[in-house]
């Protein structure tokens, strides 16, 4: 078991971590979700002996790990976003590297473990191979294999499908499910849908604390805090803000893409919203500020465009009065429903719900 207690750690007399306590049970398996810059990596760092806090301790079995601590970081496996594999070195090596050097067990010892875990993560016949020579998903692999043949006590994982692409991201999750039955994990990820399928637990952190922490079901789907609640919300739906005629087009349509990425969505889905999205733009009076939000339905393959305007009663999408009826026909064409209204402040809405069937055309 890991158990981290009251540890704060600062940079330049910033508080990274401040005063954080976490405790991973027997065969559990937490995720850590939150922002850039709120903690979770210098928090997994602290745990495996890569920073040190200036307060607070972390123990595993009971046992304090420290600068003095011998061997007690062995027993923490970490895999990293971007693996860390040794380019110069082949598969085989890169395994068998630390047994030697750390544990001092024999060469043949090293390499019979290497090929036991290899063969764990469906690479035994990659084993002559350098890094470069493998996939995205065979490299996190590999980095997993180099982790468990030091026989860790626990395993950190830092954004470790943030790298790959959906078949890679498939190939590391069969692996990790099948840790999660042997080994406590910790994993830092900003995939709501690895939290759904793997954690047990989930912890958010904000500004350097645990603002809070609960069950799959508690934390996402009913969050007492209102920085949680903000912090989800972002995670579902897209945003973008578009204040004049020169917006950055390419950002926005990158945005749409890793969007629908996100949700697995086929390769033509992306292209589809973008433009919707285009030929609505065409409609509306960019240079006075709006908001696009793109959402997704939790229970089918549906997807909702709004747009937030100023306060008007301008009508934007009456075929009446549009200078672009070519645009609206298009979009007309493209969505199954669209809604223009006003909010209790003035602010002007059109919700859009795009043709289920488009998005799933391949």
């Amino acid at each position: 078991m890991i158990e981290v207690t009251h540890i704060t750690k600062s940079f330049k007399g910033k508080k990274a971590l401040d005063s954080v306590s976490l405790r991973v049970g027997s065969n559990e398996t937490v995720c850590i979700i939150g922002s850039m810059g709120s903690g979770k990596s210098t928090l997994l760092r602290c745990i495996a002996g890569l920073e040190y806090p200036e307060q607070g301790m972390v123990t595993i079995d009971g046992n304090p790990l420290n600068r003095k601590s011998k061997g007690g970081y062995n027993r923490i496996g970490m895999v990293f976003q971007n693996f860390n594999l040794f380019p110069h070195f082949n598969v085989l090596h890169n395994l068998t590297l630390a047994p030697v050097k750390v544990l001092g067990i024999s060469q043949k010892e090293a390499e019979e473990l290497a090929f036991q875990q290899l063969n764990k993560v469906g690479l035994g016949n990659r084993a002559t191979l350098f890094p470069h020579e493998l996939s995205a998903g065979q490299r996190q692999r590999v980095a997993i294999a180099r982790c468990l043949v030091m026989n860790p006590r626990v395993m950190l994982f830092d954004e470790p499908t943030s790298a790959l692409d959906p078949i890679a991201t498939a190939e590391v999750m069969d692996v990790m499910r099948k840790l999660k039955k042997e080994i406590p994990l910790v994993i830092i990820t900003h995939k709501m849908s690895l939290v759904k399928e793997i954690a047990d637990r989930v912890v958010f952190m904000y500004k350097g604390r645990i603002c809070e922490e609960g069950t799959v079901a508690e934390l996402l789907n009913a969050p007492k805090q209102a920085e949680t609640r903000s912090f989800l919300s972002y995670q579902k739906n897209m945003m973008y803000h578009i204040d004049s005629l020169q917006f950055d087009r390419p950002e926005l349509n990158a945005r749409i893409e890793c969007y629908c990425n996100r949700f697995g969505l086929g390769s033509q889905a992306f292209h589809f919203v973008q433009l919707v999205v285009e030929e609505l733009l065409n409609l509306l009076p960019l240079e006075k500020g709006i908001q696009l939000v793109l959402s997704k339905s939790d229970t089918e393959v549906r997807m909702m465009l709004d747009v937030v305007l100023p306060p008007t009663d301008v009508m934007y999408l009456d075929s009446s009065k549009v200078k672009d009826e070519l645009s609206l026909s298009i979009v007309e064409g493209l969505c199954e429903k669209i809604q223009e209204t006003v909010d209790e402040d003035g602010n002007k809405l059109i919700h859009l719900e795009l043709n289920k069937e488009r998005l799933l055309m391949e």
